[in-house]
């Protein structure tokens, strides 16, 4: 009995135990659970839900330089540092301002408070709240708002201030302009802002900052590379660096995890970026080490610049710099006057490997000088045309790449702004401008005249470079909407007003005066010389294209495409004639469009088609392939209805072109599958454009058409169309028949969604949905602050 006593207090006392353990064991997971709760929970409400309404809500307008008060909401650290009510395209400052480049400039918020940065998130009382209560003000007032997003410069930096704007301007409420957030999104923000508003945890910081497992190794491969300690290649990995500081690198591994190349002063284990105001600037340490860190926000359109890094990229760069025999002694200074011109500083590195390197990626270095430091192109594009196609000279051609003495006459001639800093002083802008003018038209002379030496019967088809019969960036169209423009590879459109042809000292220039050379934050007299220099570009480029046509014909289009007589008056004067007379080595058939058939000699029978792309059956109408390249140009489908109302000029009976803006999209829904959108662009002809101002008084409306494409080439799109398939045929019927502004406005009333359309939202996330569908590499947010009313 005792036995079986002890036997039961024994099993009482296991059971006791293993229950207290399994207890113990519960209560430990349960509070586990609830701490990892506490850790992770911040993350999820970011990450998870507040992030996302950012992205898909915010972004079209609160990212980059453009952003209203500076607030940028890319990521946390944007929302973090809060906004400043400095206009950074002031272009009337007297002075350069301090950059305030977010991820670089400052590393904390409590510098950027320094910075007068404040805070948005007042409180944690949504009522107290200046975030919120903005997007709330939105909520409660719906009127419509009738000044385009981008012209409001106005925002609150207290609630005292906000207050004032609810009593004086209450449709200032965020989103500007457009449908306020829903319920739920409001209820998420609200929810966040009273938890203190807590960004990502350490988990998703981590994820957002570490490199993915399968790019390791061609991290670790780029980075060794880039840092060898020879003096040969720190000039090569300094002048990579001047061209890729924009870029937004991937792998195809992992296609959109995206990654800056920096200058660090530590090493890229643990980096520290140097935040120079210039790539070219001294780095101000005797050691630093060039890194690849991860882009740290959500992808914007306007300033994305993909560019792809891999195994075959990276033997590409040995084998054209690293392998070829040529050595250097002494590394380039930073100091003015060499570190702004490409061609002393990289004297070291043969020319023809410089240009190589440029045409290798033509379409992401043209790029770089619209979706640059100026993010929304205004400094830059008000000097070209709407729509102009690129060629380029063959590097066998280029006198620089074949003689290294004319190179050494040539690189001191070729002087750009860069070199008089971040402020010019408008009382020496004019003498710092005659400079650089008399410096270029020297260099004018000097190869005219070397070219009638070498090629006395000037150049012929074969000095175009024909992209080694597999570079489709050997073809490019450039298309102007307002203040931003997109580069796409191949001649698309109708043929164009005028045409570049650019050789190695163009396209370098065209880089270093628009990007590197380029500050954003300079004074209206740096701002005033970069412009200027920019049309002696775009002069230069024409003039060469011109010099493959017959030279009793250059002149002509000259005329045609500066007329004016002050602009005519201005040419003569800044840019007269130079080798006009000279003979080309071109033959044509017919004595009248000599472009035209430049263009098509280029395109069809100096390319192949993986070099120029497919044709172009929805606009090209004025370019025809010849019958011996056995190609058609043939509209099916949805293409033959858009063909009914592409590349008409806007004059007579069809005028219709001149009444739409600058770029829409036209989403078509079929009846099966996925959405199809086009791009439809305005092109709007100038009778020149020579002017920085004024733009307005040198319009050509008559000449305006409607170039369609396919896929998704604007930024900053003016209107959504939406119809189905079966409703296209009518569509382009009513865009045909529009005749005047009210004739437009019904077709916006009946296919168009409009900023204050409740289906706007729905219709946005459905086109950025497709964006990232369609191209997954080049898709980012689309901005909004120029949509139409």
């Amino acid at each position: 009995m005792a036995e079986n006593t002890g036997e039961i207090h024994a099993m009482q006392f296991i059971k006791t135990f293993v229950f207290c353990f399994i207890l113990s064991f519960f209560s430990l997971s349960v509070s586990a659970k609830e701490a990892n709760a506490d850790f992770i929970h911040p993350e999820d409400l970011y990450s998870h839900k507040i992030q996302p309404i950012f992205d898909n809500r915010c972004l079209s307008c609160h990212s980059c330089f453009n952003a209203p008060c500076q607030l940028n909401l890319q990521n946390f650290e944007g929302f973090a540092r809060g906004a400043n009510k400095l206009n950074v395209y002031d272009g009337t400052r007297m002075d350069s301002v301090v950059p305030s480049r977010i991820w670089i400039d400052e590393k904390t918020t409590e510098a950027w408070r320094t910075r007068k940065f404040f805070t948005v998130h007042t409180s944690v009382d949504p009522q107290e709240s200046l975030f919120f209560q903005m997007l709330n003000m939105r909520a409660v007032n719906s009127a419509s708002v009738k000044a385009q997003v981008h012209e409001s410069h106005i925002c609150a930096a207290n609630m005292t201030e906000l207050e004032n704007l609810k009593k004086t301007q209450p449709q200032l409420g965020m989103p500007y302009g457009l449908p306020a957030l829903n319920d739920a999104e409001l209820e998420s923000i609200k929810s966040w802002i009273a938890k203190g508003a807590p960004g990502p945890g350490k988990e998703a910081l981590k994820k957002a900052s570490t490199p993915s497992e399968k790019l390791h190794r061609q991290i670790a491969d780029w980075e060794k590379y880039l840092n060898h300690s020879d003096l040969k290649q720190k000039l090569i990995s300094r002048y990579l660096y001047e061209h890729l500081f924009l870029a937004h690198i991937y792998f195809k591994e992992e296609p959109r995890e995206f990654y800056r190349l920096i200058r660090s002063k530590t090493a890229c284990e643990k980096p520290d970026e140097i935040a120079s105001r210039r790539p070219n600037d001294d780095p101000g340490v005797k050691r630093f080490q060039y890194c690849l860190i991860r882009f740290p926000g959500t992808i914007v359109a306007k300033t994305h610049l993909p560019y792809e890094f891999s195994t075959q990229k990276l033997a590409r760069f040995k084998h054209l710099f690293n392998e070829s025999e040529w050595d250097i002694e002494k590394l380039p200074s930073y100091e003015a006057g060499v570190a702004e011109n490409p061609y002393l500083a990289f004297q070291s590195i043969p020319v023809k490997k410089r240009y190589q390197f440029l045409l290798d990626d033509a379409q992401y270095h043209v790029s770089t000088f619209i979706k640059g430091p100026v993010c929304n192109g205004s400094m830059a594009v008000n000097s070209i045309q709407e729509q102009f196609y690129v060629f380029f000279l063959n590097p066998e051609a280029d006198k620089m790449v074949l003689s290294p003495e004319y190179e050494k006459r040539a690189s001191p001639l070729l002087k750009m702004p860069g070199q008089f800093g971040s402020d010019v002083k408008f009382s020496s802008a004019p003498g710092d401008l005659k400079d650089i003018t008399d410096f270029r038209e020297s260099y004018r002379k000097l190869r005219s005249e070397e070219l009638s030496k070498v090629r006395p019967n000037g150049y012929t088809l074969n000095d175009i470079w024909d992209g080694d019969n597999t570079n489709p960036n050997a073809a490019l169209t450039v298309f102007r909407h307002d203040q931003n423009a997109v580069v796409m590879k191949g001649a698309v459109g109708d043929l164009s007003k005028t045409v570049f042809v650019l050789d190695y000292p163009l396209l370098e220039r065209l880089v270093y005066n628009l990007v590197v050379n380029f500050d954003v934050f300079g004074n209206v007299g740096h701002q005033l010389l970069t412009r200027v220099y920019m049309d002696m570009i775009r002069m230069e480029a024409e003039e060469l294209f011109l010099r493959f046509l017959p030279p009793e014909q250059r002149l002509s289009y000259r005329r045609k495409w500066y007329e004016g007589v002050l602009t005519s008056a201005k040419m003569g004067y800044i840019f007269p004639p130079v080798g006009s007379a000279e003979p080309t080595g071109v033959r044509f058939t017919e004595e009248t469009e000599t472009k035209r058939q430049m263009v098509e000699k280029i395109l069809f029978y100096r390319m192949n088609d993986t070099v120029r792309g497919a044709v172009d059956p929805i606009n090209w109408r004025v370019v025809v392939p010849p019958q011996s390249a056995n190609l058609k140009v043939q509209a099916k489908g949805m293409d033959e209805q858009f063909r009914k109302i592409s590349s008409i000029k806007a004059q007579g009976k069809s005028p219709f072109a001149r009444y739409f803006p600058d770029v829409a999209y036209v989403m078509v829904h079929p009846k099966a599958g996925a959405s199809r959108v086009f791009t439809l662009i305005h092109n709007k002809e100038h009778e020149n454009v020579s002017w920085i101002t004024a733009e307005s008084l040198r319009m050509a409306p008559k000449e305006d058409t409607l170039t369609l494409r396919e896929g998704f080439w604007a930024s900053y799109p003016n209107m959504i169309f939406e119809l189905s398939e079966k409703q296209l045929p009518e569509f382009t019927r009513q865009v045909s028949q529009i005749k005047s502004d009210k004739d437009y406005e019904g077709l916006v009333s009946k296919w168009g969604v409009r900023r204050q359309n409740p289906n706007f939202w729905k219709a946005y996330d459905e086109l950025q949905k497709a964006y990232l569908a369609y191209d997954p590499i080049d898709a980012g947010y689309l901005d909004l602050t120029r949509y139409s009313l």
